[in-house]
């Protein structure tokens, strides 16, 4: 099973990147210059459109380079150290549980991140699997690493602490709704549960949002086709991102220069790697020619996952609206740098 999804994986992606070479062969040569004016949009109705070379920082899997990922104890340092990290956003994921909790966690399965390998006897402990009360065994900070160490390794049983257990969403947002004083975070938050178990994972998260009247501070996003239709059908008044193939209908429509209101996008903002983490030197997503674009359109951008200064420099003198980062602080303190 696990091998058939990741060829499914494979070939969307392969899809994807085929379909967005189209326009670059059409279009040779717009690969964007410094000299191009950046564009301001005072009229924007749309939140997530940032001021000029004042991006959001968001902690990319809640700060994923400073503590373990996707757990309650990244949550806890990013909330007790908000004004050195200059966090606005807080970027995570979630996953649905085999007896419907919704959990914080980025790869389908448990394996590369905790010790479930261990713990369960086998290999692919997917989420959806699993209940929550069994995943509690699971250490969250088991291959967490930091300056070539691993501090949280080797805890087991009562010895894991709270905070590095297998996370509830509700909980998580409750604490740092709780603890976080006058700031009010944005969230970007991503369902990594596909099919079926995707759909279930929408609801939750659906009820979650509103019991905590948090629509208008919640984007939300999915890889998965069928779950963004889903989303887009049953909750179209949730803020979300461009899905894969929107994505590329942007693109295609930027390169093309053609008017995308022609298409009457619903999305609010896309979400779009850059530089080491996208084509390399094939496709240049931050240029300012596209940031006008999107901007013009009303939409906003954000990158991942941005973890160089020179990166975060180059974005936010381009217009970028959002930067998230494994680094915060490295970010704050660069795009900081330029004002």
């Amino acid at each position: 099973m696990a091998s058939f999804l990741l060829a499914l994986k494979n070939i969307f992606y392969g899809f994807v990147a085929a379909a967005m070479l189209i326009p670059i062969l059409l279009t040779m040569g717009n690969e964007g210059s410094p000299d191009t004016p950046v564009e301001n949009f005072p009229d924007s109705d749309n939140p997530y459109i940032s001021e000029y070379l004042d991006p959001d920082i968001s902690a990319h899997r809640s700060g994923a380079g400073i503590a373990p990922q996707n757990t309650l104890m990244a949550f806890e340092n990013i909330i007790e150290n908000q004004d050195s990290l200059g966090v606005s956003t807080l970027e995570f994921d979630v996953q649905i549980t085999s007896d419907g909790e919704l959990v914080l966690l980025h790869d389908l399965t448990y394996d590369a991140t905790s010790n479930a390998v261990e713990a369960f006897g086998k290999k692919n402990n997917y989420v959806s699997s699993i209940s929550y009360e069994d995943a509690q065994v699971l250490n969250m900070g088991e291959n967490f690493k930091v300056d070539g160490e691993y501090p949280y390794r080797g805890l087991r049983g009562d010895d894991i602490p709270c905070n590095l257990r297998v996370a509830k969403c509700d909980e998580v947002i409750d604490y740092i709704e709780e603890n976080c004083g006058d700031r009010e975070y944005r969230y970007v938050i991503e369902i990594k549960s596909i099919g079926s178990n995707g759909k279930k994972a929408v609801d939750r998260l659906y009820s979650i949002i509103t019991e905590r009247s948090l629509q208008d501070r919640v984007i939300w996003s999915t890889f998965a086709p069928d779950v963004s239709s889903y989303m887009k059908s049953h909750y179209p008044e949730i803020s979300r991102t461009a899905d894969a193939i929107e994505a590329v209908q942007f693109y295609f429509y930027f390169r093309m220069n053609w008017e995308l209101s022609d298409v009457s996008p619903s999305y609010v903002a896309l979400q779009i790697p850059y530089g080491s983490s996208a084509f390399d030197n094939l496709i240049n997503l931050g240029t300012r020619e596209m940031l006008n674009y999107a901007h013009k359109n009303n939409i906003a951008v954000q990158y991942w996952t941005i973890n160089s200064e020179e990166e975060v420099l180059t974005l936010a003198r381009n217009g970028a609206d959002c930067i998230m980062t494994d680094y915060p602080q490295m970010a704050y303190e660069a795009v900081n740098s330029l004002k």
